[in-house]
């Protein structure tokens, strides 16, 4: 009996310390977290694995958790592309999610309170005018496309794709400007093209046989 008695003493003993080593071993990890590389976001959920807790930023985007020594923080805010990181040794921290670019998105991030409407508009605004490429150098929408479309070659004013072969003509692409067909784009100026893309096989089974030689698309500014 009293031997029983030693030995349950002593797993508890090793229970006890295996607890105390355990609260040592936890630590605290301040971060922020912004979007856009510098606008902190609100609300976000940052998630602990390992210790399993769960803290959301402030106003400023700004956070503390209690972590395990070694740990992965996943941070999640909708709109947002989610994201893990390993704690490491850090005891500060710096997370920029990436905004999805969408209306949807929008909708999300401002109801959860992430990041106001108008700071919002104002970076889609900004990431935009970075992206867009400037063709006002070009004389003529013929001339960008023969510049910047590896995959079509102009003649005059019509553009063939330089894939397909046909015995009875040379291939003619389908216009898409804005997501409607033409026949024409001549009238447009290259200063106002904001992107210009072209695709072909299954991507344009939208287009139905009129696509069937590939698909120039062009959205304007």
């Amino acid at each position: 009996m009293k031997r029983i008695f030693i030995l349950a003493a002593a797993i508890l003993i090793i229970q006890m310390a295996g607890l105390e080593l355990s609260a040592q071993v936890t630590r605290e990890i301040r971060g922020i977290v912004t979007s856009f590389k510098s606008v902190p976001l609100n609300n976000v959920k940052v998630y602990a694995v390992n210790s399993n807790k769960i803290q959301f930023t402030d106003s400023l985007g700004m956070f503390t958790i209690m972590c395990a020594d070694k740990d992965e923080l996943i941070i999640n805010a909708s709109g947002f592309r989610e994201k893990q990181i390993k704690t490491g040794k850090k005891t500060l921290c710096q997370v920029d999610l990436r905004y999805i670019f969408n209306d949807e998105s929008f909708d999300r991030a401002v109801q959860n309170k992430h990041i106001r409407p108008d700071v919002l508009q104002k970076q889609i605004s900004v990431a935009t005018l970075k992206t867009e490429k400037d063709y006002s150098s070009y004389k003529s929408i013929y001339e960008l496309i023969d510049a910047e479309v590896y995959e079509v070659r102009v003649d005059g004013s019509s553009v063939y794709n330089n894939k397909v072969k046909s015995m009875n003509s040379n291939p003619l692409v389908l216009y898409v400007v804005d997501d409607k067909i033409v026949t024409d784009i001549s009238y447009i100026t290259p200063s106002y093209v904001k992107s210009i893309d072209f695709i072909e096989d299954a991507n344009t089974t939208m287009y139905g046989s009129k696509g069937a030689n590939g698909v120039l698309k062009i959205y304007l500014k």
